[in-house]
């Protein structure tokens, strides 16, 4: 049934029943009311006037009847739309009376409270309420890899659990050997491996990921086979974390001395190396933004490597 007039600005209509006696006028309500009109009384089956049969007292939380009402008589209070002093729920008691919840809220639970931007009452789901840790007793000891963190996942908009060891992962570094023999091109290595995060060398030279090495599954193919005798290290990068490593490559011109590199880096966190020989940083090489100035120009035809450590 459509409602004539301005609706109720919020909850649903209530029932109160009241017990008379004959000598009672003044009743408490189980809600606060701003207006006498925002009620219908019944006594007997007869609905009564407001401001002549009743009024309101105690700020809208007592009813008071002009006569008391006889013993034995039904008497009932419809609420209509139970109206609310939003500014000052907190403090009249709205939501007294109500069942206290014996336990931790459910993360879909929810909760009522007062949006001040829009002057409104809203819910919301307790997950999205902001943890209080202030009376959270403080861990005193480095967390276990496993344990749980809880972070704001800005692109969900919602609170999420992380594991420790993703946000403090722990890096491990390990070193592979082999032996040219001026033949075999492929070797195996670990699984789990791209060009990038392995620094491969070869009797000290460093080799340019993908232009002299190319890696499928646990093998490790060069472009050319080392030499009989050489020494090849094989180092592999942490991969914990969700970072990945990256490289570039430059050829030199003898003139040239600088080259555009991603921002963000300073020289301890590249590897440069040129024909394989790895520079010393700073006194090779330098960085400022997102530019990197070698102190000489390296030669015409120079492969220029440059090595991306993950940051995180």
């Amino acid at each position: 049934m459509a409602y004539i007039g301005k609706p109720p600005a919020s909850g649903a209509y209530e029932k109160q029943t009241i017990t008379a006696d004959s000598s009672t006028t003044t009743f408490s309500l189980d809600f606060t009311i701003g207006s006498s009109s925002s009620l219908i009384v019944s006594i007997a089956g007869v609905v009564q006037e407001p401001e002549t049969a009743y009024s309101l007292a105690a700020g809208g939380t007592q009813i008071v009847f002009a006569s008391a009402p006889t013993t034995g008589d039904t008497v009932y209070v419809i609420f209509l739309g139970i109206a609310r002093d939003v500014d000052n729920i907190a403090s009249t008691g709205i939501i007294t009376n109500k069942t206290e919840l014996a336990e931790t809220a459910a993360d879909n639970d929810l909760l009522l409270l007062f949006d001040t931007s829009a002057s409104a009452l809203k819910k919301v789901q307790k997950q999205y309420v902001g943890v209080n840790i202030n009376t959270t007793t403080a861990l005193a000891e480095e967390p276990a890899s496993g344990d749980k963190l809880l972070v704001y996942d800005t692109s969900a908009g919602a609170n999420r659990a992380v594991e420790y060891q993703y946000i403090n992962p722990t890096l491990t570094y390990t070193n592979g050997t082999a032996s040219g023999d001026g033949s075999t091109t492929a070797f195996s290595i670990n699984s789990g491996r791209s060009v990038n995060d392995v620094i491969v060398s070869q009797n000290g030279f460093i080799l340019v990921p993908t232009d002299d090495y190319t890696i499928s599954g646990t093998t490790l193919t060069f472009a050319t086979a080392p030499v009989s005798g050489s020494e090849i290290s094989i180092r592999y990068l942490p991969l914990a974390g969700t970072a990945s490593y990256t490289n570039s490559t430059f050829t030199g011109d003898g003139s040239t001395t600088t080259q555009t590199i991603s921002s963000g880096r300073s020289v301890e966190d590249v590897i440069v190396s040129v024909n394989g020989v790895l520079l010393v940083p700073s006194d090779d090489y330098s960085i400022s933004g997102t530019t990197l100035t070698f102190t000489t120009a390296p030669a015409a035809s120079a492969e220029i490597s440059v090595r991306f450590l993950r940051l995180t």
